[in-house]
């Protein structure tokens, strides 16, 4: 067997066949569907691989229970399990972990040699069988490096991109496990289990990129990946809200309300935690918070794309008025209304419980409202004519390095990507002047339902002339995105 890595295939998009390799049979199917993709055949050596890589984790697994750490151990089987997918992404992953599974052993081989011969007791054979364990995950590495493309082998042209989401949603959360695991569900729960919950989220993180990828299928999987994340929060929220401060992230209850945030922050002279996340948030992904991670904003999404048959009748409403359900100007009004409310309950003294119900109320009026009329415009009303947040998502979101930016050359004018638009940011104009308006949200519909591919996402304001360049771009955004929705859905507390 080759020690040579597989061949790279061609630039595709996420979607397209992978063009068959001599002596790969059919191992070069859609990527986006999950098959197979250029590598070895899976012969003895490949199928050798998961049994090997799970011995070893099975073992260490038993290491780590019997020392009392079971977070681990469920970690280690939990993977042990996920590598049945065969998703190529996982293969220098693995590599990885045995790696440090042997250096575990090596470890822990010298601090029980130390402890033994200080208690003048034998020694010599638990030193040949931890070192022989740990052999035996240096030759199970060895094994995955060269003989894990004949295994692992599908979704082979998304690997870097969920790759990149997998190890950015660890390094997000491997500092709450190791500096505030009490921010952990599992560990809350289940003293110990914080680490299972960090690889829960990292692995839901690289299939959500998968499912991002898929220009075919992207908008549905986003709006149902979006819902799910909304659902986990506002559930939490209640069972906060019914006494159970297990669920709530300081034991006391936050209101949920876009405005209050805002709000809230002004009326107490202090950012507060939501408004840094948010604004932090932003400045790494830019408007996409409301299109990927607001908990309202999914709602008013579906709300939106469940009157499909009203968008023209949006397009013409807002040629024929400047002003009517325009995505700034009422947007503006409450954000001035917000901040004027909030000073001025701070200048009456008002008591807190007055201010919170008056922001529940808030909430609670406007919701509905908008979502009746994004059921009827196809627009989502909320979060484009109410929301002060979603506009400052907008103006803070020129901080971020993210943009689409509009070919003209290559556009038509067809007219497909203002109708497919929720956001109000594509018009006949925006298209004619080659890029969308303040109100886009990155919500990337618009690079998706693009027949000539003339829309495309740029990095601080470079757009890639290749192929291959444009779409390394698409796929760390994709892989951002992703990763910090698996990182808001594992710490959905309020």
């Amino acid at each position: 067997m080759s020690m040579s890595q597989p061949p790279q295939p061609p630039q595709l998009n996420a979607s397209d066949p992978l063009p068959p390799v001599p002596g790969a049979g059919n191992s070069a199917q859609n990527a986006s569907d999950g098959q197979t993709a250029p590598g070895p055949q899976a012969g003895r050596a490949a199928r050798a691989v998961p049994i090997l890589l799970n011995l070893c984790l099975v073992l260490f697994a038993a290491h780590c229970y019997r020392a009392g750490y079971t977070g681990l151990a469920a970690a280690s089987l939990l993977w042990g399990c996920a590598i049945l997918s065969r998703s190529a992404w996982m293969q220098p992953v693995s590599v990885l972990v045995l790696l440090g599974l042997s250096a575990e052993w090596f470890v822990t081989c010298g601090q029980i040699l130390q402890i033994r011969l200080l208690m003048d007791e034998p020694w010599l054979r638990l030193v040949i069988i931890l070192c022989a364990v740990a052999g035996l995950n240096q030759l199970a590495a060895l094994l995955v490096l060269r003989a894990g493309p004949g295994w692992f082998n599908k979704r082979y042209a998304l690997r870097h991109r969920q790759l990149a989401a997998f190890g950015l949603a660890l390094l997000l959360l491997l500092p709450v496990l190791v500096r505030a695991p009490h921010l952990l569900l599992f560990e809350r729960l289940v003293p110990g289990t914080g680490a299972l919950q960090v690889l829960l989220a990292a692995l839901w993180a690289a299939l959500v990129c998968g499912w991002l990828s898929d220009r075919k299928r992207a908008h549905a999987r986003r709006l149902l990946v979006w819902r799910l994340f909304s659902v986990v929060f506002f559930g939490q929220f209640l069972l906060s809200a019914a006494g159970y401060t297990l669920f709530s992230l300081t034991g006391s209850l936050h209101i949920p309300v876009p405005g209050v945030i805002v709000g809230g922050a002004l009326y107490r002279g202090e950012p507060g935690f939501m408004l840094l996340l948010f604004l932090a948030t932003v400045v790494l992904a830019g408007p996409a918070w409301c299109s990927h991670l607001c908990y309202l904003g999914s709602w008013d999404a579906a709300a939106a794309d469940s009157q499909k048959a009203h968008r023209h009748r949006l397009q013409h409403l807002r040629e024929r008025h400047p002003l009517a359900l325009h995505p700034l100007f009422f947007r503006l009004i409450m954000l001035g209304l917000t901040v004027l409310c909030a000073l001025l309950l701070k200048a009456l003294g008002a008591p807190l419980p007055l201010v919170l119900g008056l922001g529940v109320a808030l909430g609670l009026l406007l919701l509905p409202a908008a979502l009746l009329l994004s059921r009827r415009y196809g627009q989502a009303g909320y979060c484009t004519l109410v929301c002060p947040l979603g506009l400052l998502a907008c103006l803070a979101g020129r901080l971020s390095p993210w943009r689409l930016a509009i070919d003209r050359k290559a556009c038509t004018q067809c007219g497909t990507c203002t109708r497919v638009c929720r956001y109000a940011a594509l018009t006949g104009q925006t298209v004619r002047q080659g890029a969308p308006g303040l109100s886009c949200v990155l919500c990337r519909d618009c690079l998706q339902a693009c027949p000539h591919q003339a829309i495309a996402l740029t990095l601080a304001g470079r757009q890639g002339k290749t192929g291959a360049r444009t779409k390394a771009v698409d796929g760390a955004f994709v892989s951002l995105v992703s990763a910090l929705h698996a990182v808001f859905l594992f710490l959905a507390m309020v």
